[in-house]
């Protein structure tokens, strides 16, 4: 199987795997604490992959790969913020534009060349992504999100765009398992500060978790913090980074059902509307040559 091939597959699985994160987080945060949530997930994600790596290595690796993680960890935390007040929706067609932006910081920092096309789907999508971000105070409507949950939504983009530009350059020496592993280790190292401050001011939560905050906890740790992750460091490694971020092109199909399942979300007209530019964008510029 060529490498393309082996992309395209990561692609496809962890876009489905990857389609319900921002659905059952939201589930998870009815109970959870924000910053307790990213503590215990990516402590249980640590504590699952703890058998299968050496420690002296990812010790060793870790300064190397440390500019990857801190863009990783910073779209992690103003997610799970940015997630909790506006709605699953829309947040995954926020990060619909993390392939145009990908391609553009790859241009600024390594000088790959943009063209007419891809120049013209940075417009459209930016055009997109901020008449989304801005829908609450254009629509007022319940479905249209609230704008600094938006915003941070938006942030996180940027910085997800960024560890996949970075990713690419550890993947010529790292292997995607251990960046995998990495990431998440210094990512429950930032967050327990984090933790811990929340709970000074937080009564006994953990006495009331629900059945279904649990399991969206489970499932968030194991299945879209080491599997979807992992793939996307496969797709990569042997697509490029511009290529695996068109997963998130996939993304908000499967987000869209579970939302609608799991939380009742429905489609606005400015949804609609942003979410196409958004995709024509991002077509013009991840795909058109």
């Amino acid at each position: 199987m060529d490498d393309r091939k082996k992309a395209l597959i990561s692609i496809l699985v962890g876009s489905i795997l990857g389609g319900a994160t921002a659905s059952v987080t939201k589930i998870g945060l009815i109970d959870f604490p924000p910053f307790s949530f990213v503590f215990v997930r990516f402590l249980i994600a640590s504590l699952v992959l703890l058998p299968f790596v050496n420690l002296k290595t990812i010790i060793r690796n870790s300064i190397h790969i440390l500019p990857v993680a801190i863009f990783f960890t910073i779209n992690i935390l103003v997610f799970i913020i940015g997630i909790k007040l506006t709605t699953a929706t829309i947040s995954q067609l926020l990060y619909a534009g993390v392939p145009f932006l990908t391609s553009i910081f790859l241009y600024i920092f390594f000088k790959e060349k943009i063209g007419t096309a891809k120049s013209t789907g940075v417009l459209i999508g930016f055009i997109g992504v901020t008449s989304i971000i801005l829908l609450p105070a254009i629509e007022g409507k319940q479905f249209s999100g609230n704008l600094l949950g938006n915003a941070l939504i938006g942030i996180g983009v940027i910085s997800y765009s960024l560890f996949m530009v970075y990713s690419r350059n550890a993947l010529k020496k790292y292997s995607p398992f251990v960046i995998t592993a990495t990431i998440t280790f210094i990512t429950a190292i930032i967050a327990f500060p984090l933790f811990i401050y929340e709970n000074i001011n937080t009564s006994y939560w953990w006495n009331d978790l629900a059945p279904a905050s649990i399991s969206a906890l489970l499932y968030i740790a194991i299945v879209s913090t080491i599997l979807t992750y992992l793939l996307n460091q496969y797709a990569i490694k042997h697509g490029g980074s511009v290529f695996a971020s068109t997963s998130l092109y996939l993304v908000p199909l499967f987000n869209y059902l579970t939302a609608y399942i799991l939380l009742g979300e429905k489609l606005t007209e400015g949804l609609i509307i942003g979410g196409i530019l958004i995709l024509v964008g991002i077509y013009l510029a991840g795909v058109k040559k």
